[in-house]
């Protein structure tokens, strides 16, 4: 996992300062295990993406959540 992480991170943002709300490379290596676990569509990237434990959050270059 880490050599995924760490070559999303040499990649530059293209996206602007405003609005975002997570690095580029955990927003990526989300991505990617989200697909290889199976999600076909941006919606089920961002139901696995929730669903995920912290520990795979973290895997992927991301910090715990925060309990609501």
């Amino acid at each position: 996992m880490t050599g995924l992480l760490d070559r999303f991170r040499r990649l530059p943002d293209p996206r602007r300062r405003q609005g975002r709300r997570h690095p580029l490379a955990f927003v990526l290596t989300l991505a990617a295990c989200a697909v290889l676990a199976g999600a076909k569509s941006l919606t089920a990237i961002a139901e696995w993406a929730a669903d995920a434990p912290d520990q795979v959050l973290s895997w992927c270059g991301g910090t715990l959540r925060d309990p609501d």
